[in-house]
Formats: C-alpha cells, sequence, structure tokens
C-alpha cells in the first residue's frame, strides 16, 4: 500500500450538470465549469474557493492532499496594534515645501523621513515597512491508502456555484472530493466520497502551512521566525482543532473542524484523525480571529458548527444559489460552451501562449473575474493576493496597495452590478476615516482625509514610506479610493447613496484642499508636495517628491468638479459653492510637454520618464473622465493619446499596467492599443493553471489585479457611459468575436444588453432605471433618446430606437 492524492476535480456526469440538481438552485446552468487535466502541484496553481471572509486552496502533491484554510482578517503584524503609529511631522511640511521648491527633493523626502522615523523608533515602529503582512490560517492535510496506479485525474472549478470537484481512480475504485466556502453559513466545507462502492481509509489533521522561516527571522519588519507566541493543533473523535497566538500582537485565532461519516469509524491519535471503512466524510471549517489570542474560542466555534446541517448538498444548495445569482448578473457569451466543456486549461493556456486572444480564453477570463471578484470581496477590498496565498513572505508584503492595485481590483464592482461589494467598499472607508484624518492632521497639519498608500486595514493610518517613495505626502490618493463610490451612486441610480455617503467624503477631501493648498501671487492654487505614483522625473538628483504632478492636480480638479456638481443637485449652500467654485478655476492647468504628451509633472522644470508601469498622470481618462469624450479641448485629448502611445511602446511587463493602459485605450476609441495589450497578455504566461493571474510574466508573483479588473475592462470595450451618454462599443477589436454581454450597468441608473455579429453592433437592449436625456453613440451615428423609468428599449445597429 501507498499514499495518494485525493487530487480536487470531477467525473464527467458531475461536470455535465454544474454539481448540482436543477431543483437545488432553479437556475444552475453547467455552463461555466471549467476543468484542468493535471493536479495543482504548487500552491499557485490551486483552484480557489471563497465566501470573502473564508476561502480555501485546493491541491496536492504524491500522497497527500492539501487545502489550505484562509481568513480575511488574519496578519502578522510589525507591531501591537494598540500602538499609535503615525508620527506628528506636520511643523517639517514648510521646510520639505522649500526643499522642494529649491530643487532639492531627495532632501525633502529625508526630512520628513528621519522626523517621522525619530517619533516612531522609541515605539518600536519602522517607517519603512509594512504595518501587517497577510499569512494563511493553516492547512488540512489529507491522506489516503490506495492501490496501484492512480488514474482519471480531473480537477473542476464550477464557477457558478463555487463549488471545486477532483475525483481520481486507483486499480479498482473511485473517490471524489468536493470543496466550496459558504456564501450562506460562512464555513468551508469539504466532503470526501468513495464512489463504486470504495471504502475510505483516511488520515485528517491540521497542520501549520509550512515555509515561515526561522532564519532569516525578518521579513522587511516584521519577525516571521517569531511571529507566534504558541500554536497548538490536536484532535478528537469528530473534531480537528487549530490555535494561534502571535507574538508581536496581543490577537490569535481559533479553527474547528467539525468531521462526520457515513459508515465506519473515526479515531484520534496523535492529532491525526483516523477514518476507517466510510462511505464518506463531510469536514465543515471554521475560522475565528480575535483580539486576545490568549484566550480559546474553541467552545464557541463547536456550538456554531453543530448547528449546521449534517449533509453536504444541504449546506451547497443555499450557498450555490447566493453565489450564481450574483455571477449570473453580467455574462459574457462569445459562443464558447463546447470549448469550455472540451478545452481544458491546460490546452487553453497552451494555444494563447501561441496565438494570442481567443473568445474562449475572453469569456474565461470575464466569468473568472467575477468569481473571484465574488469569493474575495468580505470586511475588506482584496489586497494584492486577494483572500489567498500560502506564502509566508508575500511579495509586497500581500498589502493593501492603493496607488492602482487595490483600485484595479474592484473596479468591476460597478458595472458588474454587485450592491453588496459597494455597500462593504463603503463601510470599509467609513472604517478607515478615523485613521485618515490623523494622517492628515499629524502629516500635514490639514483638516480633512488623507489616504494612505499601504495600510493597516483596520485603521488607515499611513505607517509605510521609504526615502524613494515617502508616501506620507501622497496627497492625491484619497480621491482615487473614494472615486468608485461616487462612480457606483451614478451606476446604480442611488441618490440617497450619493448624498448621505459619497458627499460626505468629498466635502471632507475638500476641507484638507482648502488647507493644504498653496496660493501663489498670481493666484494659483498649488498642490506641494505631490507624488506621481510610482515614478519621478527624468532628471539626475531629483526624487519622487514634487510640486504639481499631473495626477494630484487632476484628483483635486475632479474633487472640486464633483462637490459643485453634488451642491446644484442637492441644493447645498451657496457659500460653499462658492467656494469650491473659485478654487476650481484657479487650480493649475494641465502641461503638454514638448513631445506633445500630456506632462507627467506641470512645472516645466520636471522632464518626463516614460518607462514606468504606472499611468496615474493619466487619471482623468481613467478612473476619472475628465479628459473623455464628450466635450474635451482637442489639444488636450491629443496630448492624453501621445502620452498614452509613450507607455505602451514602453510596454510594461506588469499585468496591472497592461489592464490599466488597455482601459485607457478602450477608453480614447484607441483599440488598437486594447488589441495589442490583450495579446500581450494573453501570450506571457500571466495566468497559473488556476486561472489566478500573477503581477510578472512566466508566473512571476501570484497577484490578482489583472484577474480582478479583466471584467471592467471588457465591459468598457463594449459600452462606456456618463450621465446623460452611452457609447456602444467603443474598444471593442472588429476580429474579435462575435457574441452578447447582458446585465451591464450605465451610468443614470440604468442597464445595458448589447450583442454583435462580424465586428458590427447587432442589436442593444436599454433598461431604463429611471427619467433621463441620454445620447447614444455608436461609431459615427447619435440617438438622443427620452428614456422613463421602468420603460424597455430595442436599439438596432442603426440606433433606431424602439420603446416596448
Amino acid at each position: 500500500m501507498k499514499k495518494a492524492v485525493i487530487w480536487v476535480a470531477m467525473v464527467s456526469a458531475v461536470a455535465s450538470t454544474g454539481g448540482l440538481l436543477a431543483d437545488d438552485t432553479g437556475k444552475q446552468s453547467g455552463r461555466w465549469s471549467m476543468w484542468g487535466e493535471k493536479p495543482a502541484g504548487r500552491w499557485q496553481d490551486a483552484f480557489v474557493t471563497g465566501n470573502g471572509r473564508h476561502g480555501t486552496m485546493v491541491m496536492g502533491r504524491p500522497g497527500t492532499e492539501t487545502i489550505t484554510c484562509v481568513h480575511e482578517e488574519l496578519w502578522i503584524s510589525a507591531w501591537d496594534r494598540d500602538i499609535d503609529p503615525v508620527a506628528d511631522i506636520a511643523h517639517v511640511l514648510p521646510e520639505v515645501r522649500r526643499l522642494i521648491r529649491t530643487g532639492k527633493s531627495p532632501e525633502a523626502a529625508r526630512e520628513g523621513y528621519n522626523a517621522a522615523r525619530e517619533q516612531l523608533a522609541p515605539k518600536g515602529v519602522t517607517n519603512d515597512g509594512w504595518p501587517v503582512i497577510p499569512h494563511p490560517a493553516f492547512d488540512l492535510e489529507i491522506t489516503a491508502d490506495v492501490s496501484g496506479e492512480v488514474s482519471g485525474y480531473r480537477r473542476t472549478l464550477d464557477l457558478e456555484t463555487g463549488e471545486t470537484v477532483s475525483s481520481w481512480s486507483d486499480a479498482v475504485n473511485s473517490i471524489e472530493q468536493r470543496v466550496f466556502s459558504s456564501q450562506a453559513h460562512n464555513v468551508n466545507v469539504v466532503e470526501l466520497k468513495g464512489v463504486n462502492g470504495m471504502k475510505l481509509n483516511l488520515g485528517l489533521r491540521l497542520l501549520e502551512t509550512p515555509g515561515r522561516p526561522q532564519t532569516p527571522k525578518k521579513y522587511r519588519n516584521v519577525e516571521l521566525g517569531g511571529a507566534f507566541k504558541s500554536i497548538s493543533a490536536n484532535a478528537e473523535p469528530g473534531w480537528l482543532f487549530y490555535h494561534a497566538n502571535y507574538a508581536l500582537d496581543k490577537g490569535g485565532y481559533d479553527g474547528v473542524a467539525r468531521v462526520t461519516t457515513e459508515g465506519g469509524s473515526v479515531t484520534s491519535e496523535d492529532g491525526r484523525l483516523k477514518v476507517k471503512d466510510a462511505d464518506s466524510v463531510l469536514i465543515v471549517i471554521k475560522i475565528l480571529p480575535s483580539r486576545d489570542g490568549s484566550k480559546s474560542q474553541r467552545a464557541k466555534l463547536q456550538k456554531e458548527l453543530k448547528a449546521l446541517p449534517g449533509e453536504y448538498r444541504t449546506l451547497l444548495a443555499p450557498h450555490a444559489k447566493k453565489h450564481g445569482e450574483m455571477f449570473r448578473r453580467v455574462t459574457l457569451d462569445l459562443g464558447c460552451a463546447k470549448q469550455w466543456r472540451e478545452e481544458s486549461i491546460e490546452a487553453l493556456l497552451a494555444n494563447i501562449q501561441a496565438n494570442g486572444v481567443t473568445p474562449h480564453f475572453l469569456e474565461k477570463v470575464h466569468a473568472m473575474g467575477r468569481y473571484l471578484l465574488i469569493s474575495t470581496s468580505g470586511r475588506y477590498p482584496a489586497p494584492l493576493q486577494g483572500i489567498w496565498g500560502a506564502s509566508w513572505r508575500p511579495n509586497w508584503g500581500g498589502s493593501f496597495t492603493n496607488n492602482s492595485n487595490v483600485n484595479l481590483a474592484i473596479s468591476a464592482f460597478g458595472m458588474g452590478n454587485f450592491p453588496e461589494i459597494a455597500e462593504a467598499y463603503y463601510q470599509f472607508i467609513a472604517r478607515m476615516l478615523p485613521g485618515w484624518r490623523v494622517n492628515a492632521k499629524r502629516h500635514l497639519g490639514c483638516r480633512g482625509i488623507v489616504a494612505s498608500l499601504n495600510m493597516d486595514p483596520e485603521t488607515g493610518y499611513d505607517t509605510h514610506t521609504t526615502l524613494g517613495h515617502p508616501t506620507m505626502y501622497w496627497v492625491g490618493g484619497t480621491g482615487w479610493n473614494i472615486r468608485p463610490l461616487y462612480d457606483w451612486a451614478l451606476l446604480s441610480g442611488d441618490d440617497v447613496f450619493m448624498k448621505e455617503k459619497v458627499l460626505p467624503l468629498y466635502r471632507e477631501l475638500g476641507l484638507f484642499y482648502e488647507d493644504f493648498l498653496l496660493k501663489d501671487e498670481d493666484g494659483t492654487y498649488n498642490l506641494i508636495p505631490t507624488l506621481s505614483p510610482e515614478n519621478k522625473p527624468a532628471i539626475k538628483n531629483t526624487g519622487a517628491l514634487t510640486e504639481n504632478s499631473a495626477f494630484s492636480v487632476a484628483v483635486a480638479r475632479e474633487c472640486f468638479d464633483i462637490l459643485l456638481e453634488l451642491g446644484e443637485q442637492f441644493d447645498l449652500p451657496a457659500k460653499d459653492i462658492a467656494k469650491w467654485k473659485e478654487i476650481r478655476e484657479h487650480l493649475p492647468a494641465y502641461r503638454i510637454n514638448d513631445d506633445g504628451a500630456l506632462a507627467e509633472w506641470i512645472p516645466e522644470r520636471y522632464p518626463d520618464k516614460y518607462s514606468r508601469r504606472h499611468n496615474s498622470h493619466l487619471y482623468p481618462v481613467y478612473p476619472g473622465m475628465e479628459l473623455v469624450e464628450p466635450g474635451v479641448d482637442p489639444a488636450l485629448d491629443k496630448a492624453v493619446r501621445v502620452a498614452l502611445d509613450k507607455r505602451c511602446a514602453f510596454d510594461t511587463t506588469s499585468a496591472h499596467g497592461l489592464m490599466h493602459a488597455a482601459m485607457m485605450a478602450s477608453r480614447l476609441q484607441e483599440v488598437d492599443k486594447v488589441r495589442t495589450n490583450l495579446d500581450r497578455f494573453s501570450r506571457r504566461r500571466y495566468l497559473y493553471t488556476g486561472f489566478v493571474t500573477s503581477h510578472n510574466p512566466k508566473h512571476g508573483v501570484y497577484n490578482l489585479d489583472a484577474a480582478l479588473s479583466m471584467p471592467r475592462l471588457l465591459m468598457e470595450m463594449l459600452v462606456l457611459s456618463r450621465p446623460g451618454f452611452v457609447r456602444l462599443m467603443p474598444g471593442w477589436p472588429e476580429d474579435y468575436a462575435d457574441g452578447s454581454i447582458k446585465g451591464v450597468l450605465v451610468r443614470g441608473g440604468h442597464k445595458i444588453d448589447i450583442s454583435w455579429e462580424d465586428g458590427i453592433l447587432k442589436s442593444a437592449v436599454l433598461y431604463a432605471g429611471g427619467d433621463d436625456e441620454c445620447q447614444i453613440h455608436y461609431g459615427d451615428v447619435v440617438r438622443a433618446v427620452d428614456l422613463r423609468a421602468g420603460s424597455v428599449y430595442d436599439i438596432d445597429r442603426e440606433l433606431q430606437v424602439r420603446c416596448r
């Protein structure tokens, strides 16, 4: 006898039904089920499940099956969470400004950095490291005795139900395994079943995910070797337990697994359960973080788990119904149902690496992006790895990085019709506000709010900075991070959300700018210091700190544009409107450089550096819309196109850089650039066999930016909207597949379905969410339509409109 893997896969009969009978949910189709021929030999290739809070990574190696369990609130802290880690350095701001204006940017950065370091060092806080690093909870290890060679391997992930299923056979028998993370009960669920009469003989245990090094002990500023005071894992019949108590922080967490069998027997020995001659095994796992890791929460978790149903299908049905309804709200169909059934992930990835974009690839990345967004969105938005990751040393600390990464990761929730994620993101921002106010006051001496670039997700405190990238002066970041909520209010047509939740955020941001802006003798309101993440001017001895970066100015201009718009909409006091108008009219104008490009820094003394993955200076193209049709100054329209040309010619290897540039190109109707960036992405091996993306080519750095933003890109290629304006198919290449997209939200509170053929619009259906005057654009054709709430409008390729 030898050990063999219980692989994560699915037999063909299961795949054809999506793992559920029709009456389990009423609507499950089995249409969106991907499959692989080979096991996940490493954690990066695992199929992932998640409900936003709990999740799993399902993988295996010869002899064992490993299911890494994760929870969104587990972090190793660099210091105790009760420490106040924000330095009071506002007094150095005048000197920082003086140094920047005299051409001494590195010295300006050092001024702020050293002042912060001097205050924080006695507290044990380092201002050049990450405050927290996400980590896995533990592994569920499953071992099985089998006879002969393992064959018939298949693994499947049903994006519509959130269930991953695996099957394998030995010489005479078969085993099937199913895993999902329940939206309904907030647990991870695993079922193992003997097929064709096979009895299960298994070993089960919880253990620390391997890889936390004892030497070297430090990862940047976090002690990994000494991260825990204690870790314990044990078992008793019917139960597995895990408890961890942090060392640098008072917190900890518990994990409890309820193990029940049909038939057979269960015994415990040396922290492991031994299952003998069972027909099936059901494992239900719950993880509970605690602010006091010295106290066990085992009894509480056992009580909760005992109350849950004891049948797998009973647990699965309410989860699949909720998850599936969310997943199906927007669907992109390029006619690839047959390819989903017949082409494995491995074959698809080989195909696109050799030949570039295929319809099957586009369908899959859109569907997978929606699946991942649902699965990773809980109390927090997605950090760099989402809720997943089996490494103790994730790149860039696995952080909540707010300069494009988090923003791209959540970008699909608006057009993709996820009100649940919109509300969760708002609540996340609301929890950050006290910390953002502290950042504004202590770093810059201002009222209002300043977001941190890499932050503690519990507090919003800005603690991560370096001399090369002094993020305490990232004054444009707040607007970047609240813009998705403004977009959501427009897309959903929710004026109450706009007034009660969005408007107060912009009023606080406006207060910050009132205090921070520096008025010159000519009346111009300057922003100094500023950053343009993550770039610096192409001039020797100049650091990242500048004045009036185009990014920072664009966000300030947008802030006051929105305040003026909402001031009129909600009849705000005239004195406030007059104040906002005066500031807006005196903010710096954009500069066009000698290359004809929109300059990344407005002062002429800062020459552009084009060789960078970030496109922050094109914020007014995406995610902002100041320099997007209609009514854009032709000179600025040309300048942003030249600037994008320069970035695309650089050809970043960063996946999120490709996505960011492609979204900008789509908004500018630069279809060739959209095609080029998608071709680059498809050929460079950014996709693991679990269909999660990497940051770098050739599977370099597990990172969800591209996977999560792909649905937004594909939606924007098919419809661009702003209040009273809809453009159809602005960025869709004519040589891409025929198809349809259904359920996309457009600004004004409306929803649209679009179909096309031979690269040409075939028809559209617009569902009016409110009364509105709307211009619909397709190519050079424009049609004005008076929309009435609740009405449905059929639109043909000539934009002839008929109200049903």
